[in-house]
């Protein structure tokens, strides 16, 4: 029996391990670090995208800018407000290239104003706070590999 994919893209490994540890029975979970690698695994067809908000470990040729474009060169400054939204301008490109995939951010952000208008312009989007429980989150996996099948 093949396991329903879910690509999961951060810039570390953590979100990555642990889902595989709760869900990996009945989720197979791919491991993208950057918009250019996450490229590359669409090719194996995930049902969903799992993304998380901050790249801060990504090199700096690698983050992508608001337009999508990668290999900047960047200063401090220029970095930091990239990175801190990587996870956004990641979805944002996939989007613009015809990605449709359900997917879950998961990002801590305060306004509201500004959820509702990342879930409209980037859905089917859904995010998902840090304080979340596992539980739930668990669940939106499952829901996002069950719906987008």
């Amino acid at each position: 029996m093949t396991l329903p994919t879910l690509l999961v893209i951060e810039d570390g490994d953590e979100y990555t391990l642990r889902f595989q540890r709760f869900l990996g029975q009945a989720i197979a979970f791919h491991r993208a670090i950057s918009l250019a690698s996450a490229r590359v695994a669409l090719g194996g067809q995930p049902l969903g995208l799992l993304l998380d908000l901050d790249f801060r470990r990504t090199p700096r040729e690698d983050l992508v800018d608001d337009q999508g474009r990668a290999n900047l060169s960047l200063s401090e400054g220029r970095f930091a407000p990239l990175s801190e939204q990587q996870g956004i301008l990641i979805l944002r490109a996939l989007r613009a290239e015809g990605c449709a995939l359900p997917a879950l951010l998961f990002a801590d952000l305060s306004d509201e104003n500004q959820i509702r208008y990342l879930e409209a312009a980037l859905a089917p989007l859904r995010i998902i706070p840090s304080d979340e429980s596992l539980p739930n989150i668990a669940a939106e996996i499952r829901r996002l590999a069950t719906v987008a099948k």
